[in-house]
């Protein structure tokens, strides 16, 4: 890579807000949980729970 640029990225990035568009609101850089509600308890020892990620991934938590 020979070509040098100005560019000198921060020693912390701090993301500053939606850029817009109609995907902004749920492509954000934040990890950890977006809400907080007490899981389903069924009848058997063995729990499946199962949670689709805005990406379109399908994350599935045995408990």
């Amino acid at each position: 890579m020979s070509d040098k640029s100005s560019y000198t990225p921060p020693k912390v990035w701090k993301w500053d807000s939606e850029s817009g568009g109609r995907f902004a609101n749920i492509n954000r850089p934040i990890s950890g949980p977006t809400h907080e509600k007490e899981l389903p308890v069924g009848d058997h020892p063995l729990q499946l729970y199962s949670l689709a990620t805005p990406n379109g991934v399908k994350v599935t938590i045995l408990l």
